[in-house]
């Protein structure tokens, strides 16, 4: 099954008899929120060197040399919210929901203490594929 991990998705595969040898298949750069049921946040990573190219044209951050927060990280997050995808967060990811204007409090956005509580609280709401309480109906 494929995992973020920093900057990559990857698998568990085995290369050279390394069965934890792991394979990259996306990076910030080559992934998008619409390939992933549920995105899980473990702290604040920070701005990667390579984080303002052409392909970040629509990140909402201010110069390379004020952002405090990566912006493919907050596209990523801003997306996953508007499609009504479970966001977990742990390990001081709050200020990373906070700069890509994610309430922590909204339906579907889990906050917890460590990664195997809050996974499973997002296992959870993967059984209803999107957390459709995030857009009341309007009367």
């Amino acid at each position: 099954r494929a995992k973020m991990a920093g900057r990559a998705v990857f698998n568990r595969v085995e290369i050279g008899g390394n069965a934890d040898a792991l394979a990259v298949q996306r990076t910030y750069a080559t992934a998008r929120s619409v390939e992933f049921d549920a995105v899980l946040l473990a702290g604040t990573p920070g701005v990667g060197a390579d984080a303002y190219g052409a392909r970040d044209a629509k990140s909402p951050l201010p110069s390379p040399e004020q952002a405090t927060h990566d912006p493919r990280v907050n596209l990523l997050l801003s997306e996953a919210f508007r499609h009504g995808k479970a966001i977990g967060a742990w390990k001081g990811a709050e200020a990373s929901l906070e700069a890509a204007g994610v309430p922590v409090d909204a339906p579907g956005v889990i906050v917890g203490d460590s990664g195997p509580t809050t996974l499973e609280q997002i296992a959870r709401l993967l059984g209803a594929h999107r957390v459709w309480e995030r857009f009341p109906a309007e009367d």
